[in-house]
C-alpha cells in the first residue's frame, strides 16, 4: 500500500473517472474524500466503496468558493489534513460551432473545468505550503494539447489549454514548498459524460479503428497513472503533461 495514511481529495469524484481513481487511491492506502455535486451519486459511490472510516463523501460546487472551503474544513475535522488534491471535475459541451454558442454556454465550461480548477488548487495550497509538501493532479483532455477537425469543441479545448498552463504555472510557483503539480491529457475514455456519444455502433467503431491500439480509453487507465503520480516513483516528476490517448497522437 504504496500511500498509506495519505489523504486525497477527489474533485468529480461521481464521473466514470473520479469514482475509478477513489477506488485505487483507497486499495492504495489512502483516505479519500469524494466531491461532487450529486448528494445520491455520492452516497451510492460510497457506499459502494466500502469504507466508512477512510472515506468523507460531501456534497460540493466547485464553483462556489463556499462550499469549496466548506469541503476543506470538513476533510481537516476528519483526517487533518491534505496530501494529494485530484482535479477530475469536468464538464463538455455538445460540439458546437463557436461562432453559435451563446456566454451561457461557454461561462459553464469556463466555470466548471478551469476556475473550478483554480478554486480546489487555491483552497489546499495554504496547507501544503504550511507542512511544506503536496501533490495536486490535474485531468485536462488532449483536447487541450490540439483541435480535432469537424469536432466543434473550442471552448472546451480552451478550458482544458488553460489546466496545462495552470499544472506547469503552479508548479514553477509552489515547487519550492515541495508541491508537485502535474497534468494528465487523456483521449476518449469510457465515462457518463461521454455515453452519449458512443451509442451509435459504427460511429464507436470507427472512433475505436482510429486509436493504434484499437480500442477506446477505459477510467482505470487514468487511475492507474494518478496512482503513480501520487507515489514516490514520480518524487521528481513536476510541471509535466501524460498524455494517455491510445497512441493517437502519435500518428496524427
Amino acid at each position: 500500500m504504496k500511500l498509506k495514511g495519505k489523504v486525497a481529495i477527489i474533485t468529480g469524484a461521481t464521473g466514470g473517472v473520479g469514482k475509478i481513481t477513489a477506488k485505487r487511491l483507497l486499495s492504495e492506502g489512502c483516505k479519500v474524500v469524494l466531491i461532487g455535486r450529486d448528494k445520491n451519486k455520492l452516497t451510492e459511490i460510497s457506499a459502494k466503496l466500502g469504507n466508512k472510516r477512510d472515506t468523507l463523501a460531501i456534497r460540493t460546487d466547485i464553483t462556489k468558493e463556499a462550499e469549496v472551503l466548506n469541503a476543506i474544513d470538513q476533510t481537516i475535522s476528519k483526517f487533518d489534513t491534505v496530501d494529494i488534491l485530484v482535479n477530475s471535475a469536468g464538464v463538455i459541451s455538445d460540439p458546437t460551432p463557436f461562432h453559435l454558442m451563446n456566454d451561457d454556454q461557454w461561462n459553464l465550461l469556463i466555470d466548471v473545468n478551469l476556475i473550478g480548477t483554480f478554486r480546489a488548487i487555491k483552497s489546499v495550497l495554504p496547507i501544503m505550503i504550511e507542512k511544506n509538501s503536496g501533490n495536486i493532479i490535474n485531468i485536462s483532455s488532449l483536447l487541450g494539447i490540439r483541435s480535432i477537425a469537424n469536432v466543434p469543441l473550442s471552448v472546451y479545448g480552451v478550458t482544458k489549454a488553460g489546466v496545462i498552463m495552470l499544472t506547469k504555472s503552479i508548479a514553477v510557483e509552489y515547487g519550492q514548498y515541495g508541491i508537485r503539480c502535474n497534468c494528465i491529457a487523456p483521449s476518449t475514455i469510457k465515462s457518463p459524460m461521454i455515453e452519449p456519444y458512443l451509442q451509435d455502433d459504427n460511429a464507436r467503431q470507427m472512433l475505436e479503428s482510429s486509436f493504434p491500439l484499437h480500442s477506446i480509453g477505459e477510467p482505470e487507465d487514468i487511475s492507474g497513472v494518478v496512482s503513480y503520480l501520487c507515489s514516490e516513483d514520480a518524487k521528481w516528476i513536476t510541471g509535466t503533461v501524460i498524455r494517455v490517448d491510445g497512441g493517437i497522437s502519435a500518428k496524427q
